[in-house]
């Protein structure tokens, strides 16, 4: 099964996706996305979380199922 990475902006309510498996690109159409397993997604999500610790009340990670 696989997943894509979701990110929330809570404030505007505009939701992203993580583009690329190496870079940190996001995009809205999860069509162009690339789809995770999920063990990977959460290890990424675990590092997204401290890029954006400044933001973290207002944006949210989340995975959503392929």
């Amino acid at each position: 099964m696989k997943f894509y990475i979701k990110k929330t902006n809570k404030q505007t309510g505009k939701i992203e996706y993580k583009q690329y498996k190496c870079s940190d690109g996001f995009n809205r159409n999860k069509e162009v996305c690339w789809q995770f397993s999920k063990q990977g997604a959460m290890k990424i999500i675990e590092r997204l979380k401290k890029e954006y610790w400044r933001n973290i009340d207002n944006i949210v990670f989340e995975l959503e199922e392929a």
